[in-house]
This record gives structure tokens, sequence and C-alpha cells, in this order.
């Protein structure tokens, strides 16, 4: 029961990061989007026909943390844990998990599993690392920095570089901060919340003008990105162009009306 290789669940895990990062961020089973209640209700009956089926209940699991069922999830996490408890990925989604339910503790040692069943896995890593950086705990800069010894992936370096810098600018070591935050954008220029740390780093130093060239130089890279514009706008008010600073706001409504 319930085997299958490794690549096979960090693919799942890829789709479900993905689908969690473009839909909705709702917790209240109450008001679950009615195609999600649909597909956990449809996952529920292919699970009881095929419960053999590994694929299926790794689908439900994700479908049932995605709505906030995470009691639900967890337990279909121990089921499929139940022959498999050597599964790097299905530690990392049990530690994502019981994050999102508030078990910071639990969760923690969920990825600390996951990364002694496969050190090279670079994910529970860079979620641990980006945990600490906001206690902020030194653990951070150790373990962002085993991962871009480790990895090969420009994006996954660019994780880690970026959590170095939350880390040193959490404990007001400013140089260094905008030093890891450049790095990251040297690797990935795409890498959009550099941008914004950097630029808010930048700000909080009244550079105003320095400041506002990273948010502009965010808002070329994508001319969508409502917080550049959000945040292009505050550095043109703080240098007294007001006028410009209400079109960058405008901007910035216009693409996001939660922007008051």
């Amino acid at each position: 029961m319930f085997k299958t290789s490794l690549y096979i669940i960090c693919l799942f895990t890829a789709v479900f990061l993905w689908a969690c990062n473009n839909g909705s961020d709702k917790t209240n089973t109450d008001s679950l989007p009615d195609e999600n209640s649909v597909l956990i209700a449809q996952l529920q009956q292919k699970v009881q026909l095929n419960p053999d089926s590994l694929g299926t209940r790794y689908q439900l699991m994700n479908a049932l943390a995605q709505g906030g069922k995470y009691k639900e999830a967890l337990l279909q996490n121990d089921t499929l844990m139940t022959e498999d408890t050597a599964n790097a990925a299905l530690w990392y989604r049990r530690g994502d998990i019981l994050l999102q339910s508030g078990d910071s503790i639990n969760g923690i040692h969920a990825l600390e599993r996951a990364v002694e069943v496969a050190p090279a896995f670079a994910e529970p890593q860079l979620q641990l690392a980006s945990i600490y950086a906001n206690r902020p705990d030194a653990s951070a800069i150790t373990i962002a920095d085993r991962v871009i010894a480790l990895s090969q992936e420009t994006r996954t370096v660019s994780q880690a570089r970026f959590i170095k810098g939350l880390y040193y600018s959490n404990i007001n070591e400013t140089d260094k901060a905008l030093a890891q935050f450049d790095e990251c954008l040297k690797n990935d220029y795409t890498f959009l919340d550099a941008y914004i740390e950097k630029g808010l780093l930048l700000y909080d130093k009244q550079k105003f003008a320095e400041a506002l060239a990273v948010f502009e130089r965010s808002i070329q890279v994508s001319n969508t990105f409502a917080e550049g514009y959000y945040n292009a706008g505050r550095c043109e008010e703080a240098l007294g162009n007001k006028e410009e600073a209400k079109l960058y706001y405008e901007k910035a409504h216009g693409l996001d009306k939660s922007l008051k």
C-alpha cells in the first residue's frame, strides 16, 4: 500500500504549492469556494473506492489543507506515512500543514525530519530558514548557506539569499541585508520581494531617491506589481512630489483595491 517514488510526491507538492499561491487564502470551512468543496467531495469518494491510491489521497490532503481543514488533512498525511515514514516530501507537507494550523513547534520538528531524511531537499530547509530569520535566530544563516552550497537552482539560491537579507534586516545590520538583497537580484532580477525589502530599508534610512529607483525597477520588471507602485508613491510623497505620488497611488489602487 501507498508505494510511490519521491519524485511523484515532490511533483504533487509543487503543483499544490502553486495552487495555494494562486488560490484563496480563506481558512473558514464555512466559506470554502464551491469548487474546492466539490473537489474535496470528489476526492473523498475516489479514496473510498480506491483507498490504496496514494496520488488521490495526496490530492485530498492538499485540498483539505487549502480549505483550512487541517486536522482532516493531517489524518490523510498519517495514512500516507503509515508505510512510508522515511518519505521526506510527506514530512515536508506535514510540517507545512502544521505551521498553517498554528502549531509551530511540531511544524518545525516535521520540517527538520524532512531534512534528516533528505539533506539535499531544499524546500523544507528554506522554510526553516525563513522561520528562523523572522525570530530572528542565527540558524537562518547556517541553513541558508547550506542551501546555497548544495543547490544549483538559480531560484533556490536567490531564495536563500533573500532569507539571509531578512535575517540581517531583522537584527538591524542594514549593510549586510542590502548586500544579500543585491546578490538575490543579481541571481534573479525578477525576485520582486527582494526589491520591496531593499527599497524599504533605503526608505527607512530616508534615502528616498535611492528607494524610489528600486521600486521603479520592480515596476519595470512587472508593470502589474501594485506594491511596487504603492511604495514608489510613498517615496515621491517623501520627496515632496505630490502629483507624482498621486499617480503611483492611483495605479496601485487600480491594481489592488485592498490598498486603501
